[in-house]
This record gives C-alpha cells, structure tokens and sequence, in this order.
C-alpha cells in the first residue's frame, strides 16, 4: 500500500507523513528531496536556475518512479496534484489525504518557518496572503479529490489513527 499526503505548503506534510510511517511501519518519502536528490540542486536552486515549469516536470517523474516502491507514506509538494495529471497517478497509486489550513493559518506557520518557499520569496505578508488564497482557490479542485479530507491544525494520534483505519489501513 502507499499513503499519499497532499495540500498546501507549510500545512504539515511531512511532519504527519513521518508520524504515520512510524504507526504504519512504512518508509517517509518527500517528494521535494526525491526531485533534490535526482537533479543534485535544492529546490530554492532548481525554480532560480531551472524555473517551476523544470520543477514539475522532475515531480512528475519521480511521482512514476514510486510505482516500484510499496508500504511508503509520501509527501507531495503542494503543487505536485494540480500539474501534469499528477492526482490521477495519485489515485492509481494509492490512497490519499487532504491537509486543510485556512490562507491565514499557512500565512502564520509561513512567517513563523526558518525556510522560505521559492513561491513566497520577495513577497510581504500582504502578498503572501494574497498567493496563498489566490493559489489555494486554483489548487484546491485537485485536493479534494482525496479519499480522505482532514483539518491539519492539530492532529492528535488517535485521529490519525482512525483516519488510517477509514482507509483501510491496518495498524
């Protein structure tokens, strides 16, 4: 089986993803330092040097690259679902959930992250609101496309729990 997270930036991909490997006894996957690891450059480096358009398209390879792999929980990148038909390998792939957070909840861990996302770079926190409810409206069609939506503020264990055993997962 595979777990796929999905949602927005800065919504907690990783950090829940990890969690659930550990419960699942999965391997943690990120879709960001798998496209790292495959082109040798951050991904602040690859939108400076390379541009998003090169970005999603190394997304996209390494997303079909997953298909040798099983019992991984895999976090997207926030765009990964919205390009290329990605939501559909998704689906084939596996089972999958929707982080929510609200622009303003993004916004607050954004300001608050020692890393600053290629996307919301040279922007202040007026722009960046604007972004990230202006983007989150175009992306969210693809988001909610997951077998599972959930609130990603704060997740206690018992929830990601039974949120696993909605999806059939045993733990």
């Amino acid at each position: 089986m595979r777990l796929f997270l999905i949602g927005y930036m800065y919504c907690g991909k990783s950090t829940i993803g990890k969690k659930l490997a550990r419960m699942l006894n999965y391997e943690f996957l990120d879709t960001d330092n798998l496209v790292e690891d495959l082109v040798g450059k951050t991904v602040e480096e690859i939108f400076k040097d390379k541009g998003e358009t090169f970005f999603r398209e190394k997304e996209s390879e390494v997303l079909e690259a997953l298909k040798k792999k099983d019992n991984i929980v895999v976090a997207t990148g926030g765009g990964l679902p919205c390009k290329n038909n990605n939501i559909s390998t998704i689906k084939q792939l596996g089972k999958s959930i929707y982080l929510i957070l609200t622009p303003s909840q993004i916004l607050s861990r954004a300001i608050k992250s020692k890393r600053v996302r290629p996307l919301l770079a040279d922007k202040n926190d007026e722009e960046k609101l604007n972004y990230i409810s202006d983007t989150l409206k175009e992306r969210e069609s693809f988001y909610k496309q997951a077998d599972i939506s959930i609130s990603a503020l704060s997740l206690t264990n018992f929830e990601l729990e039974i949120t696993l055993k909605e999806l059939g997962f045993e733990i």
